[in-house]
């Protein structure tokens, strides 16, 4: 894959580092939530350029949740955050993104099912 490619695909809402959906791990209470977050993170990643560097650490994936499962996580990273909590990589800077990001893949979510997508929120 070349880099112009790849950096397109990773602009994608729908496409998230596996340090976000690892840290988002640690704010989600639903234990089969959870399962979903885990089951992305064990797919393979976007595929880097050749001369891509860093490890697992900078992978790009996409975790293929559906409409209601990235609300109730938008909703947990909300609650998270009103609540003050921050995970084991975010203690000293907070939550600043998280709920940006999601809330950016529920609505690329919604844009994208069409007519038929149900959601009040926006």
């Amino acid at each position: 894959m070349d880099w112009d490619r790849y950096k397109a695909l990773c602009d994608r809402p729908d496409v998230l580092s596996r340090w976000l959906l690892e840290q988002t791990l640690e704010l989600v209470d639903d234990a089969a939530l959870t399962g979903r977050l885990r089951r992305a993170l064990a797919g393979a990643p976007v595929p880097p350029p050749p001369d891509h560097r860093g490890g697992p650490e900078l992978d790009m994936l996409e975790p293929g949740l559906g409409l209601a499962d990235v609300e109730a996580v938008h909703r947990a990273v909300i609650a998270a955050a009103a609540a003050g909590r921050t995970t084991s990589a975010t203690r000293r800077r907070g939550l600043g993104g998280f709920i940006e990001a999601w809330d950016e893949y529920r609505r690329w979510l919604i844009r994208t099912s069409g007519p038929s997508a149900c959601s009040t929120r926006s």
